[in-house]
């Protein structure tokens, strides 16, 4: 049997004025059967703005209206409810009971949303209290019970507050003395350790623990920081530049106002530049290119204070090695037989050196006499040659030879004038014969 309001009857329907009033009444309260009342609403919504528009509503229409506006209000409150926008239900649940006081299910509603704000309000003090925000928390439990009197998931949230907060001050008492105890004893790490742990354990601002616990632990901290860049300063003397530069820059993090700090993490970052140059170098040397090892060398002095006395070191190394490989060059020259090339290396190693560097100065004069002796042969080979005394020529050239035998073909001279011998004895003695 169709629920409609005592006041309509079925006889009264009938008697409508208008037959569009009547079909749209029932299509609306066919959606209102169904629960659908914002539907059943703007049905009748839309025929009620077009006959006020006409100039005339009917009656039965403009009752209907009336009551499914207020049947709408209450739903729609209802479904802001659902979707957690109770601040606008409650503000149309008031509108709807300053309209019609007492409407039915508008209480239920009531309390269903500030039961909903109580609880939303309570899971958020307790997400602050597993953040440790006590005093956040503990103002959103009473704003829950303000809300809703007595609920007790928020009078279960202050009671956890409390008992948290009695915990944290004995932790905080303990942590305090042991910081106090531990300072004396310069074990600053776990002063500020323990220091910390009464400033988490803390939570109200005003507590003296909390500044005396400050105190200690920036104490603890500068004493930290200076103890770093004192084992800083250690590796640095042992030449140890790679963990000095780590401490300082350990100490300039626990300490920042610290003087000097970032001057020697520079001076640190610096020597190990240079320590780079010096590798670079060594392995320059070994490939023989000296000149560029002396190039790198020069800029590694440059860049370091500390390792210059090494660097030093390399440098005359480097030179020596140098020296030598020039050396070694000229002997080469020399063993071939190619006194001119070994006489030019000797003598620009000499320039080099002019201390001495091996036995330089003794093969210069020994290439100096068999380059001048080879060349005063052959001149007076080629003066004998001139003057027709071919066997005393031949002895020059083999003279020349033996002083300096690459140096000119001596030997194919020789070949040429034991030929030319031959031949004029062979003329003369057929001169005999005729």
């Amino acid at each position: 049997m169709r629920s409609i309001p005592a006041v309509l009857s079925l006889i009264g329907l009938l008697a409508l004025c208008s037959c569009s009033t009547s079909s749209v009444i029932v299509e609306s309260r066919d959606f209102e059967r169904r629960g659908y009342y914002q539907l059943a609403f703007e049905v009748l919504d839309h025929e009620y703005t077009r006959q006020q528009q006409a100039g005339s509503v009917a009656p039965a229409l403009e009752a209907e209206h009336a009551r499914l506006r207020l049947e709408a209000m209450r739903d729609r409150a209802q479904s802001l409810i659902f979707r957690e926008r109770e601040e606008e239900a409650l503000e149309l649940l008031a509108e709807l009971e300053a309209q019609s006081p007492g409407f039915h299910g508008v209480q239920e509603l009531f309390d269903h949303a500030h039961h909903k704000q109580a609880k939303r309000l309570v899971l958020r003090g307790d997400r602050l209290l597993s953040e440790r925000d006590f005093q956040q928390a503990m103002k959103l439990y009473i704003e829950s019970q303000r809300i809703v009197e007595d609920f007790e998931p928020a009078s279960a949230g202050m009671l956890r507050v409390k008992d948290e907060l009695a915990r944290m001050d004995a932790v905080a008492q303990r942590q305090f003395i042991q910081a106090v105890r531990k300072f004396p004893e310069f074990r600053h790490i776990e002063v500020a350790w323990h220091a910390a742990a009464v400033l988490k354990n803390t939570p109200d601002p005003e507590d003296e623990r909390r500044s005396n616990a400050t105190r200690l632990g920036e104490d603890a901290r500068i004493e930290r920081a200076r103890a770093t860049q004192a084992e800083a300063m250690a590796c640095e003397r042992e030449n140890k530049f790679g963990a000095a530069l780590v401490l300082y820059r350990q100490a300039k993090k626990l300490g920042p106002e610290l003087e000097d700090v970032q001057e020697s993490i520079e001076r640190m970052q610096s020597e190990l530049d240079a320590l780079g140059l010096i590798e670079s170098a060594q392995l320059t040397m070994r490939t023989g290119d000296f000149e560029q090892a002396r190039k790198i060398l020069d800029e590694a002095f440059e860049q370091s204070v500390l390792s210059r006395g090494a660097i030093s070191e390399l440098m005359i190394q480097n030179r020596k090695l140098e020296g030598e490989s020039a050396y070694r060059r000229g002997r080469d020259f020399e063993v071939m037989g190619k006194k001119a090339e070994a006489l030019a290396a000797f003598e620009a190693l000499a320039e080099k050196w002019p201390d001495g560097l091996e036995d330089e100065a003794a093969r210069i004069d020994a290439l100096r006499v068999d380059i001048e002796g080879a060349k005063s042969e052959w001149q007076a080979a080629v003066d004998a040659e001139a003057a027709g005394q071919l066997e005393k020529a031949i002895d020059h050239y083999g003279n020349a030879e033996r002083f300096y035998e690459q140096w000119r073909d001596g030997e194919a001279q020789i070949e040429r004038l034991k030929k030319a011998i031959a031949e004029r004895a062979g003329a003369g003695a057929g001169e005999g014969k005729s």
